[in-house]
């Protein structure tokens, strides 16, 4: 302890000494550190307790769930008419993308398109098929599964339901006749797996929803001389949408991991799909008890390009700096994708039409306003960060804020409570978010009481790469990192599968996250310069 420290503890003791005695005891220079002391305490408490915000009259935007419901509604109507997808570089894709442009056109925004060229495949095949055979009583001289096997057992598994094609995924051939071997690696996470006995074999192995899975696969598949992977999903909405079972999941891989594995490039002939439980199981029980085979037809381009596509809506303020809101439009091609990720592009198209009634009251805006969705998400963060990269610079020297809204939903049954998590990475963000939230609880307690919403403050390097607010964040100049603000929600347990469809749409809960991040950027937009 200092002289100095002692010194103010003794000045801040209770004592018979009257004040004036004691200030006059104490030192000049203690004095003045002790009142920094106080000021800066007093900032300290200020700052807990919001004194900086609490005075500040927000203006809550409004909201409308029957306009977010026909959205929503529309951008599904707009998925593949057999897989209802809206897959990055798809013709669905590109309708949906038109279709969000018309929509800020007829709003009002300056309405801008930019497309990107970037690594994609595109699942050839009209239609996959996967089986599998259990030879019957073979008179001589005729092949097992051939049409003279008498008693032969046939079992053919259904694609998007007993089965999904995965990100990146290679194209394969195999026959009945050609016998090829099945071997069962267990878990594709366990250290002392022995991928080396993959090589000329189909690998089964276990898996769940995380990327980095696929991607151990890319890693020691082909390179073990493996002919493709089947990952059996067993801990992935397990029990929640088909009783007793694990629905299929679709992931992509993460690019950079599988091209670094595979010399650079994506290989064309290692399929990789996921399959449910239930079918994973009786694949691997035909095989172990039965002289099964396995014939597997799949044709899918991983080696080129696919353009993808940005719409953005533009409303030009009185200066350069930036406020942008965006979603991902693109969904899995395995299906409708009504929360992962339409929830979000319906959400940024609501907030749009309430920001065009909000500019016609109130003239334009100090900042300049920016609406847009992303393709390629799914695949990469394609859309995003080639979005970013075109325009860096500006970005670098503009960007206010950003707002991330990806699977901002609560399921339609509030499962895990209906959970919210309004999350960004600087301090004064933070301090005014939490402002709005509280003013929304008590102005909107009837909705907000049916959520568990967190509002939180997070490190730059804890806001995460697996959404599209990462190249806003890390991919500026001089690696500063850009504010972002990003709603994630519980989202449904249909998440990237055939079931994710209207009838699990929560139109409600997204109101939460459009009202308060709205209300911050019309804050930003215009009172706060």
């Amino acid at each position: 302890m200092s002289d100095v420290e002692e010194e103010l503890i003794e000045a801040t003791l209770v004592s018979t000494i009257s004040l004036k005695e004691r200030l006059q005891q104490i030192p000049p220079y203690a004095i003045a550190l002790a009142l920094a002391l106080l000021v800066s305490s007093v900032g300290v408490v200020a700052w807990s307790l919001n004194l900086f915000t609490e005075d500040i009259e927000y203006k809550l935007i409004d909201y409308d769930k029957n306009a977010v419901r026909n959205f929503a509604q529309n951008l599904v109507d707009l998925g593949h008419p057999e897989w209802g997808g809206r897959m990055s570089g798809s013709p669905e894709e590109q309708l949906t993308s038109e279709s969000i442009l018309d929509n800020f056109t007829k709003m009002g925004y300056s309405p801008s398109l930019d497309m990107f060229d970037v690594p994609m495949f595109n699942i050839v095949s009209t239609e996959p098929t996967l089986s599998y055979c259990i030879p019957g009583s073979l008179p001589i001289n005729v092949a097992p599964c051939t049409g003279a096997d008498i008693g032969a057992q046939f079992h053919t598994f259904e694609h998007r339901v007993d089965y999904v094609i995965q990100g990146y995924s290679g194209s394969i051939e195999t026959t009945y006749a050609q016998n090829t071997p099945l071997v069962d690696l267990g878990r594709v996470t366990d250290e002392n797996i022995d991928w080396a006995s993959a090589e000329g074999a189909i690998i089964v192995i276990r898996a769940g929803r995380d990327s980095s899975n696929n991607s151990i696969v890319w890693e020691n598949g082909p390179a073990n001389g493996a002919l493709g992977a089947i990952q059996i999903n067993d801990d992935s909405n397990c029990n929640t949408l088909v009783s007793g079972d694990c629905v299929p999941i679709f992931k992509g891989g993460i690019y950079s991991r599988i091209i670094n594995a595979n010399q650079g490039s994506v290989p064309t002939d290692f399929p990789l799909i996921t399959m449910s439980k239930s079918t994973g199981e009786e694949l691997l029980e035909a095989f172990a008890n039965e002289d099964a085979r396995i014939s597997w037809d799949l044709e899918v381009d991983n080696g080129g390009e696919r353009t993808i596509r940005v719409p953005c809506g533009t409303h030009y303020g009185k200066t350069e700096e930036l406020l942008i809101v965006g979603a991902h439009h693109d969904t899995v091609y395995n299906g409708p994708g009504a929360v992962d990720d339409t929830s979000g592009t319906a959400s940024v198209l609501e907030m749009a039409r309430q920001f065009s009634t909000i500019i016609n009251q109130s003239g334009q805006a100090d900042r300049t306003i920016k609406f847009c969705t992303w393709g390629g998400e799914e695949e990469g963060l394609w859309g995003s960060t080639s979005w970013v990269a075109s325009r860096v610079s500006e970005l670098s020297a503009n960007l206010r804020l950003y707002v991330n809204l990806d699977m901002n939903h609560a399921d339609k049954e509030f499962r895990e409570n209906g959970r919210l998590t309004l999350f960004m990475n600087y301090a004064d963000d933070y301090e005014h978010v939490q402002a709005i939230a509280d003013q929304y609880s008590m102005e909107q307690s009837e909705i907000w009481n049916r959520y568990s919403v967190v509002v939180k403050k997070v490190a730059h390097e804890d806001m995460g790469r697996s959404s599209d607010h990462a190249g806003f964040v890390y991919d500026l100049d001089d690696g500063v990192p850009g504010r972002a603000a990003v709603c994630y929600g519980s989202g449904s347990w249909e998440y990237h599968t055939y079931l994710d469809n209207m009838s699990r749409f929560n139109e409600e809960s997204l109101a939460i996250s459009v009202v308060i991040y709205g209300s911050y950027m019309r804050y930003l937009a215009w009172d706060d310069m």
